[in-house]
């Protein structure tokens, strides 16, 4: 599953100049952070697996996505509205981005064990502020609770 989200997440990051590469990257990490921190702790398994879903999408190494949290969790803490975020999602990643980014964002709510209702919330909103159908939301659910469902 990580393989796609890099892979999808790379494609971004090659076609892009570096300027938006930048803010978008800061945009992703600030979503994924708002979903860990929405049932107000965040896990250390929320955090590993921002950091893992940033190091495999953007290439990144363990300082640089150290730096990129410690930026994300400033500006989610002072952040007012989302809606400055998902623009930077809706200008820059295709629907096929988009969809992965909804999948990292469940990997992150299910992280700890608990699906959180103020998470999902957080997740329901992000889609429909980056004009995901209703079908990706869903299937991007059911993809990361069939990964983490264990196969008897």
């Amino acid at each position: 599953m990580l393989k796609t989200l890099s892979k999808l997440f790379s494609q971004l990051t090659n076609d892009q100049p570096q300027p938006q590469a930048i803010a978008t990257d800061l945009a992703l990490a600030v979503l994924l952070y708002e979903v860990a921190s929405a049932d107000m702790t965040i896990d250390v398994t929320e955090q590993s697996t921002i950091g893992r879903i940033l190091a495999a999408s953007f290439e990144m190494s363990e300082l640089e996505v150290t730096q990129l949290l410690a930026q994300a969790k400033i500006e989610q803490e002072n952040s007012i509205s989302i809606q400055t975020y998902t623009a930077i999602i809706i200008k820059n990643m295709g629907q096929p981005q988009r969809s992965a980014l909804i999948q990292g964002m469940w990997q992150v709510a299910y992280a700890d064990g608990e699906l959180d209702g103020h998470e999902e919330y957080i997740i329901r909103k992000v889609s429909d502020l980056i004009y995901l159908s209703h079908s990706d939301y869903i299937k991007a659910k059911l993809q990361v609770i069939d990964a983490i469902t264990p196969k008897n």
